[in-house]
C-alpha cells in the first residue's frame, strides 16, 4: 500500500510538473505574439500614420473591437458551424503585405478582392495606400457589416464588403486577388484553384504556404514569383501566380 501511494504521489507530481511545463511553454507563446503584435502597431504607426486618411479610419477600427476582438469573434462563429479548427482566424501584417504587394508589383487603380478579409484592416490599408478598389470577402457576418459601416462612416467608394463562401463569390472584375488562408484544406483549395483557373489572362493570384500550381491539374497558372515574408507566427513563403 505504501509503494503504491508513493507511485501515485510520484505520477501526480510528474502530471503537475508537465502541465507547469506546458503552461510556461503557452504562455511564452502569447508573450512572444504580444510582443510581435506591439512591435508591429508602433511600426504601422510611424510608417503609415502620416496618412490621416487612414489615421483615422484605422483608429475607428481598433476601437471598435477593443472590447470584442476579431479573434474570439471567428472562434465563437466556428465553434457555432461545428467547425474542428476554431483558433483559424489571423491577418497579414500591414508592414508585411507592404512587402508583398511591392514584390507582386501591385499598381494603383487595380481592383483587389481579398479572401478572407477579417475584419478588413488590410483593406483599408491598401485602399488607403495603393488606391486599389479593394473588395473584401468573408464569411463572418459581424466582420461584413462592421466594415461596411466603417465605409458608410468615412464615405470610402472604393471598399467593399460582402458575406459570402469564397467560392461562390463574382471573382471577374479582380485584376489581383489575395488570400491568405493557411488552414484551408487541400480539397477547398483544389476548388478554389479551378475556379480562378476561369479568370481572364493575366490576373494575378497571390497565396500563402501554397502555390495554386501545386493543386492545378490543367495547367493554368504559371507561377512567377516566390519569397519570404515574415507574419505574426513566423515565416512564409508567398507565391505570385498568374492566369494563363
Amino acid at each position: 500500500m505504501i509503494i503504491l501511494q508513493e507511485k501515485i504521489i510520484n505520477t501526480m507530481s510528474n502530471l503537475k510538473r508537465f502541465s507547469l511545463v506546458e503552461m510556461g511553454k503557452l504562455l511564452a507563446i502569447r508573450l512572444a505574439v504580444q510582443f510581435k503584435n506591439i512591435a508591429e502597431n508602433i511600426k504601422i504607426a510611424s510608417r503609415y500614420y502620416s496618412s490621416w486618411s487612414f489615421l483615422k479610419v484605422d483608429l475607428f477600427l481598433l476601437g471598435s473591437y477593443l472590447f470584442n476582438n476579431p479573434f474570439s469573434i471567428s472562434k465563437r462563429f466556428l465553434i457555432e458551424k461545428g467547425e474542428e479548427n476554431i483558433y483559424a482566424y489571423g491577418e497579414t501584417p500591414l508592414t508585411t503585405l507592404d512587402l508583398i504587394m511591392r514584390e507582386c508589383r501591385v499598381q494603383p487603380g487595380e481592383t483587389i478582392f481579398e479572401l478572407g478579409c477579417g475584419r478588413g484592416r488590410t483593406c483599408f490599408w491598401l485602399s488607403a495606400y495603393y488606391g486599389c478598389k479593394v473588395i473584401g470577402v468573408d464569411q463572418i457576418p459581424e466582420f461584413v457589416e462592421r466594415g461596411n459601416q466603417i465605409v458608410d462612416t468615412f464615405n470610402l467608394s472604393s471598399i467593399s464588403f460582402i458575406q459570402q463562401n469564397m467560392l461562390d463569390t463574382d471573382l471577374s472584375s479582380a485584376s489581383t486577388i489575395y488570400l491568405y488562408g493557411t488552414c484551408l484544406r487541400d480539397e477547398f483549395i483544389k476548388k478554389l484553384s479551378k475556379k480562378c483557373s476561369k479568370l481572364c489572362k493575366g490576373t494575378k493570384v497571390i497565396t500563402v504556404s501554397y502555390a495554386l500550381t501545386d493543386y492545378d491539374d490543367g495547367h493554368h497558372f504559371e507561377l512567377m514569383r516566390c519569397f519570404p515574408a515574415k507574419f505574426t507566427w513566423g515565416e512564409a513563403d508567398v507565391y505570385l501566380q498568374i492566369v494563363k
